[in-house]
Formats: structure tokens, sequence, C-alpha cells
């Protein structure tokens, strides 16, 4: 998810945007109102949608620290699968109300399908890991 960020999401008016350029893009609502003509281009919907766009890598750094969190100290294990959880929840609800709402004759891109998928694996990881029984290491 925090790779994701960095590649393209989707296309429109033959551009190429990524998370990267739509956080810098969503800086400026007059942008937002020239390019979804549909839209109000307010500072607060820009705002919502920098945010948005901002949560899919902030939830992969999550997902790293709460994997290791969990992994090594057995104390904290029950919150860092918590905070696991959350971090493949919130994308892939985000993931999948976005994409239902892209430009008009936008086509979604590698980093999309990157965030879901990313998303998916973090959650079958936490359920491997809540599910399966754990047999301790030979000495």
């Amino acid at each position: 998810m925090l790779g994701a960020f960095f590649m393209p999401w989707f296309s429109a008016q033959n551009l190429l945007l990524s998370g990267q350029f739509l956080h810098q893009f969503l800086g400026n609502p007059g942008d937002l109102r020239r390019f979804l003509p549909g839209s109000s281009g307010t500072a607060a919907e820009a705002q919502q949608l920098r945010l948005l766009v901002d949560v899919f890598p902030a939830c992969g750094v999550l997902a790293i620290l709460a994997t290791f969190a969990g992994g090594l100290a057995s104390a904290g294990r029950r919150v860092a699968n918590v905070v696991l959880g959350l971090s493949g929840l919130v994308p892939l609800a985000g993931w999948g109300v976005g994409i239902t709402r892209l430009p008009a004759g936008a086509s979604a891109e590698i980093g999309l399908w990157l965030i879901a998928l990313g998303s998916i694996a973090v959650l079958v990881g936490l359920a491997a890991e809540v599910l399966l029984p754990r047999h301790p290491h030979p000495s």
C-alpha cells in the first residue's frame, strides 16, 4: 500500500495520476473544479479527498509497524493484531468506495489494484496469525 502511493492509480484525459500527484493536486481546490467539473471544488472537499489519498500509505506504514510489533513482542500481540486488522480494512473500504467514483472515462491502473491486493494480503496474514495454531520452534 505504501508503494502504491507512487504508482499510477488511474488514467483520465490521457494522464496517469498517482497518489503522490493527487496529494499535491488536491492542495489547490481550483484545480479540483477544473479537473472534476461536477464537484463543488470547495477547500473542505479537496481536503477530504486529500485525506483519503493519504490514508492508503499511512495504513501501509501502520501495517508494517504492527507486523513487526506483533512478531517481536508477544505482550502487545493483541493490540498489534487490532491495528493490523484496521490497517487492512480501512484502505480496502476506501478503495471499494473510491473505485466506484473515478472520473468519467477514467480507467483503473496498477496502483489502485495494488492497494486492494495489499489490503487483502494484510487481512489474510492476520487471519493466518489468529486462526492457525502456533508450533514452538525446536531448540
